[in-house]
């Protein structure tokens, strides 16, 4: 570690900014600067605990997120500027001694740039999960996804349809279902899309469609989406 009246060779960034980089960001990214900075002095052992319980600290509040089931990001706020203002009161004198000294700050580049990367991957994954609806019904390894559209009650009446052939102890499937306009849209995941513009395929889900609609929508029409593992469109079949 940088010893007291001794000039640090390398810049810190400022604690005074790390309240508003996580309140921007999220602690997640302060976290990390805030491990550098420990790193720049030379205080390894404080850089690693640093980034460690920074790491745990964002896996914890993501459990939290999904066990309490939050959904707005102003919820979230208090606890990223809480941790900022942790970073900060970690950091404020050593900062202070290494302006005293003659040391430099750094620029805010760096922050910045880590601070957008990460809410960059934060979205691609929002983007990438997105067509999977919070509602579900499991039959063992088997899930039926269903809008705000479609009724419990909607749901368990094709899950009950589905379970001797499709639900059964040996599959693993995830299903959608969603409403637009009248049309029941039932969306079934393929691994292997090479298939999806195969005419017996395509028949077959034709088939599906007439199926489902009357034995399990009173007649209305239904809609067969072929999708991804992640329930994404890859084909529509009326």
């Amino acid at each position: 570690m940088t010893a007291i009246g001794k000039v640090s060779t390398k810049k810190l960034w400022n604690p005074k900014s790390f309240v508003i980089l996580s309140a921007l960001f999220s602690f997640f990214p302060t976290g990390i600067i805030c491990s550098l900075n420990y790193g720049r002095l030379g205080d390894n052992k404080k850089k690693w605990i640093t980034l460690i319980s920074n790491i745990l600290g964002l896996i914890s509040l993501v459990a939290l997120i999904f066990l309490i089931n939050i959904k707005s990001s102003s919820a979230i706020l208090p606890i990223n500027i809480g941790v900022g203002i942790l970073f900060r009161n970690m950091q404020k004198n050593i900062y202070n001694e290494h302006i005293k000294n003659g040391g430099e700050k750094a620029s805010y580049f760096i922050p910045i740039l880590i601070g957008i990367l990460f809410i960059a991957v934060i979205i691609a994954i929002k983007i990438y999960t997105v067509a999977i609806p919070e509602n579900s019904i499991a039959y063992g390894k088997n899930s039926i996804y269903y809008t705000n559209a479609i009724s419990e009650s909607e749901a368990r009446k094709l899950g009950d349809y589905l379970k001797p052939d499709v639900f059964n102890d040996n599959s693993e499937t995830d299903i959608k279902l969603d409403k637009k306009n009248n049309t029941y849209i039932f969306c079934i995941p393929i691994k292997d899309a090479s298939n999806i513009n195969d005419q017996k395929f395509i028949n077959a889900m034709k088939e599906c469609s007439k199926d489902l609609s009357k034995d399990v929508f009173n007649n209305d029409p239904v809609r067969v989406d072929i999708c991804d593992t992640q329930l994404k469109v890859l084909k529509s079949i009326n």
